[in-house]
């Protein structure tokens, strides 16, 4: 009687949640990326429920994009290179995306970017399969009664190795290899090996160092009391942390940095295309896209959001975070599959020795 009973409650969930599929948009993405009244006012537009599934990491997202089918997903750059290289994704229907014009509608600095790209040795067109959705770049969050502007300009990445204060290195192979990279005057997409492994050592030194912790998300909780003196940190993280603390500034090294773009993509294998470039278009509108950075505070790929949040005196004392201001050296990150091995054995011997 059990078994029998266990069956029809079975069959009743696969009825149930394959009618809720059948009525739901499923999308992909970091948590907390997105203002949920802009999930509601889609699901009340169009009579559909969204659901919203997270990751915490481009790799564990890919991973489980060859698992499972999701409508739109929001990855980063080099993860949607690789999508691409995978052929996991398909081109984007930019006629379906009335709110935004790929030619016009994208602030210089990002538009510099994203042609870089397309003019690089290895080139690719990432607006053929991604329409953005933010972007931003990675810098020093500082406590201004501790350190000084002089200092960081002085030292700029080497700030970590220099100071005894108290400092957190972002815990990503990625970012810190970044960071050394940079320092030493290499290209962060190096694939040179001497590189690389003087880049390790340089950064086994600066993990010795007693004042060093290495963390992620735990940043925003603990930059808000002020319990670091400067953290390597997103520019998006920096606006949050400055409109909640006015002792933060940010400061982004002219030795170069990552400048990165997460975009919506659709996968090969999506049920609703359809819906899912009408919530990409409707994502990417004027007042649903300068809501969302209101909320999220990364920086809007819609030029007119972005220009508006700089020169908003509500938004003033967070400019100096909110505004990417690109360097000669300034880097897009690219998929590199043996550099992404070596770095990520690397980082794991740095930070547990």
């Amino acid at each position: 009687m059990k078994k029998i009973i266990g069956f029809i409650v079975l069959l009743i969930s696969i009825i149930t949640l394959s009618a809720c599929n059948t009525n739901s948009l499923k999308v992909f993405s970091y948590g907390d990326y997105v203002d949920p009244d802009i999930l509601r006012a889609f699901e009340k537009e169009f009579d559909i429920r969204v659901q919203l599934i997270t990751f915490d990491s481009n790799e564990r997202a890919l991973t489980k994009m060859k698992l499972e089918k999701f409508d739109v997903v929001i990855p980063s750059d080099y993860a949607i290179e690789q999508l691409i290289k995978e052929d996991m994704i398909q081109p984007i229907d930019w006629s379906k995306i009335t709110n935004l014009n790929k030619e016009t509608s994208f602030p210089e600095e990002l538009n510099s970017l994203l042609n870089d790209l397309k003019s690089d040795e290895n080139p690719i067109d990432l607006l053929e399969y991604m329409v953005p959705y933010f972007w931003g770049n990675m810098g020093i969050v500082y406590n201004t009664d501790k350190v000084t502007l002089a200092e960081l300009e002085e030292h700029e990445w080497d700030i970590f190795a220099q100071t005894s204060l108290s400092a957190v290195v972002y815990d990503s192979s990625r970012d810190g290899f970044m960071m050394a990279l940079k320092h030493l005057g290499y290209s962060m997409n190096t694939d040179v090996t001497a590189e690389l492994k003087e880049a390790e050592t340089y950064l086994t030194t600066i993990a010795k160092k007693s004042n060093i912790v290495f963390l992620t998300d735990e940043i925003l909780d603990d930059m808000l009391t002020t319990k670091y003196d400067l953290v390597q940190a997103y520019s998006g993280d920096a606006v949050y942390l400055m409109d909640e603390n006015d002792k933060l500034n940010f400061y982004v090294p002219e030795v170069g940095t990552n400048v990165w773009v997460d975009g919506m993509v659709i996968p090969k294998n999506a049920e609703k295309v359809d819906l899912a470039h009408e919530f990409i278009n409707f994502i990417s509108s004027y007042e649903m896209a300068l809501a969302n950075t209101e909320y999220v505070f990364y920086q809007s790929p819609r030029k007119d959001v972005y220009e508006y949040m700089i020169a908003s005196d509500d938004y003033a004392h967070l400019r100096e975070a909110y505004q990417v201001k690109r360097n000669t050296n300034d880097e897009i990150f690219r998929y590199i599959p043996e550099v992404k091995r070596f770095t990520d054995d690397a980082w794991l011997k740095i930070i547990t020795n």
